[in-house]
């Protein structure tokens, strides 16, 4: 906890100091390496330093038919899973405000939930250490989907908690699933409403708001599957009831600004809540999770600390690192699902991360 609190101090050094220009060179070729390596249609980069943004570029196409290329400030791409960090930080905005509690039984908000054979808590669920089955056994990826908030409690009876809660980590999108009924029935307002609320309305995240299969709006990426070396547009895939764990949409210069208030305490988290959910859970045997709350927390390959959440979805691929000691956030947006046989494409924001952690000691030593 108190190295946790310590990151949030590291000093930093003014821009006047400093130009950028060699590093933001070596990242644009970092980025055009890795597009043609994983044969994307179109990615947007940006990168923060101390709440300002150093790189924001955008390369290739949103829409190939049309030839619409894309914009950091402006396209939007699905952020799959990053939006379980929003999730997260709207229910800890109700916790700062007494409204919920992490430590308590989801039977206390939502006793109409079917019992398991254990109770757990807002916090496991969060952590994926509940013993939920990672999707509902009704989940489908297709155009419609018959699962909805009315029939949910009823599937949920079909649906297994595998592990003692706290004995293994399982992500879970079905206990993000709960948490999202938890955050609708306790703000009062439909999930999207009430994020809008708690976060986007505060960091002026215009760009930020659920997807939609009904949705249709030029700033918004098409979806793309490559085959056979030929790129194939997706249809739209059902993203009702699917709010709570993804299907928002966002630029990657939003997510910077919702980067930036989860690095700076006080922007829209309270020091101390902001440490809570990042902290490494532990199972009950000790061993760390790489996860906190909400948020993956952890140490990349080339050994620097960052949390901060991935994102995959079908046509879609998302990342949101927050490198605190270095006070960076770097995001990536992309419009092609991952594809791990391929590139390692996780590596893609520590391989950026690094040349910015790297010119900077040099900066500073």
């Amino acid at each position: 906890m108190k190295y946790l609190l310590l990151l949030f101090l590291s000093s930093t050094i003014s821009f006047s100091q400093i130009s950028f220009e060699k590093v933001n060179q070596k990242t644009k070729k970092l980025i055009e390496n890795y597009k043609t390596k994983e044969d994307l249609p179109g990615v947007a980069v940006s990168v923060s330093y101390n709440d300002t943004i150093l790189f924001s570029e955008g390369f290739g196409y949103a829409d190939l038919e049309n030839r619409i290329k894309v914009e950091p400030s402006k396209t939007k791409f699905d952020i799959g899973s990053v939006t379980k960090t929003i999730t997260i930080c709207s229910l800890a905005r109700l916790a700062e405000l007494d409204s919920i509690k992490f430590e308590e039984s989801i039977y206390k908000y939502l006793p109409e939930l079917p019992h398991k054979g254990y109770d757990f808590t807002i916090a496991q669920l969060g952590a994926h250490l509940s013993g939920l089955q990672r999707d509902s056994s009704e989940e489908i990826f297709e155009p419609t989907c018959k699962l909805n908030k009315n029939n949910f409690f009823e599937y949920y009876k079909k649906d297994n908690q595998i592990y003692k809660p706290q004995t293994k980590y399982m992500y879970s999108n079905l206990g993000y699933k709960i948490l999202g009924l938890v955050l609708e029935k306790k703000s009062g307002l439909e999930i999207e409403k009430c994020n809008k609320k708690l976060i986007f309305d505060i960091l002026k995240l215009t760009n930020t708001h659920k997807d939609s299969i009904e949705f249709s709006d030029s700033s918004v990426s098409k979806l793309y599957l490559f085959e056979r070396k030929n790129y194939n547009t997706l249809k739209g895939y059902s993203c009702e009831f699917k709010y709570g764990e993804g299907c928002f949409l966002s630029t990657s210069e939003d997510l910077i600004k919702f980067g930036n208030a989860l690095l700076f305490p006080e922007k829209l988290l309270k020091k101390e809540t902001l440490v809570y959910l990042i902290k490494n859970q532990k199972t009950t045997d000790g061993k760390n999770t790489d996860y906190g709350i909400g948020f993956s927390s952890r140490k990349d390959a080339n050994g620097n600390y960052y949390y901060g959440h991935e994102g995959n979805w079908i046509g879609s691929r998302a990342f949101m690192y927050i490198y605190p000691k270095s006070k960076l956030v770097i995001t990536l947006l992309a419009n092609r699902m991952m594809n791990s046989k391929k590139y390692n494409h996780i590596q893609i924001v520590p391989e950026v991360a690094k040349k910015y952690i790297d010119f900077l000691g040099r900066k500073t030593n």
